[in-house]
């Protein structure tokens, strides 16, 4: 049985913790761990891949004999966007280490098995492996009007770490190999620290070609021409009617909550010494 006084706490606690509201704001710390990173509260916005099953993705039988899944294998795609910063922060989650084509946990060494058959693979996500989100308005005919990540053309590379770009789409050119103009002031942040690929994009509701106010269309490409037998990852233009953005409670109702629960200890307190 909850007492008269304990009930006017709950009551003012809860009035206090409602009275703020929520506000659009935060951020994401990067681990390199999508699904740790990206978490369901976050409003992430995910997106599976249109297979969404490890071993989509055709590699050597003796790598899969092996128990080994090479780096290009995308498990889902995940969104955050932090609409007081106007920052978006993608993850791309790998069922295996993004980038590491022979699947030895490790991206830019292969084994020997690999390279004796004609398998390549590079530090950085280097050569012509690259991995790419695009980005584009919501239209079930939709294409992407801006790229963002390691193009595969390293003549398209960006002033990021690895290459790096947020560039304006090239029309009619390959997913991948599409890295026209830099868009400086949307150029984010690659965070280099893996299993998983993730980056941010600046002044994201300010990209050319899309009102994100009337949602926005996805699709990405994974995968590199020089690792012989392994193919590439990609998924259709998948579009989102409206992109949740973070939300978080404000300072204000974080402190009311802090408040309350302060003060009902004390009661608690208070009352235990006054039975006593």
């Amino acid at each position: 049985m909850i007492s008269p006084i304990r009930k006017c706490f709950v009551r003012a606690f809860a009035a206090l913790a409602l009275a703020g509201g929520p506000v659009m704001a935060g951020g994401i710390a990067f681990t390199g761990n999508v699904e740790n990173d990206f978490t369901s509260g976050l409003a992430t916005n995910p997106i599976k891949d249109n297979n969404s099953v490890a071993g989509d993705v055709g590699q050597f039988t003796w790598m899969s004999s092996q128990g080994k899944v090479n780096g290009w294998d995308v498990k889902d795609t995940r969104l955050a966007w932090d609409q007081a910063s106007d920052t978006l922060y993608v993850g791309i989650n790998y069922f295996g280490v993004a980038g590491d084509a022979d699947g030895n946990g490790v991206v830019g060494t292969y084994t020997q098995e690999f390279k004796n058959a004609g398998g390549l693979e590079l530090p950085g996500i280097g050569g012509r492996a690259g991995i790419t989100l695009g980005f584009g308005p919501n239209s079930a005919t939709g294409k992407p009007v801006v790229v963002a990540g390691i193009p595969n053309d390293k003549s398209q590379a960006g002033p990021g770490l690895n290459g790096f770009n947020v560039a304006l789409a090239i029309p009619g050119a390959i997913m991948g190999s599409n890295y026209g103009a830099t868009l400086t002031d949307n150029l984010g942040t690659l965070y280099s620290g893996g299993p998983d690929f993730e980056f941010t994009i600046n002044n994201f509701s300010k990209l050319p070609g899309i009102d994100i106010n009337n949602g926005i269309g996805v699709s990405f490409v994974s995968g590199s021409a020089i690792d012989s037998a392994i193919g590439e990852d990609s998924m259709p233009y998948y579009t989102i009617a409206k992109l949740s953005p973070i939300i978080v409670p404000e300072p204000a109702t974080i402190m009311a909550w802090t408040l309350g629960i302060a003060a009902m200890g004390i009661y608690s307190r208070r009352k235990t010494l006054a039975n006593h």
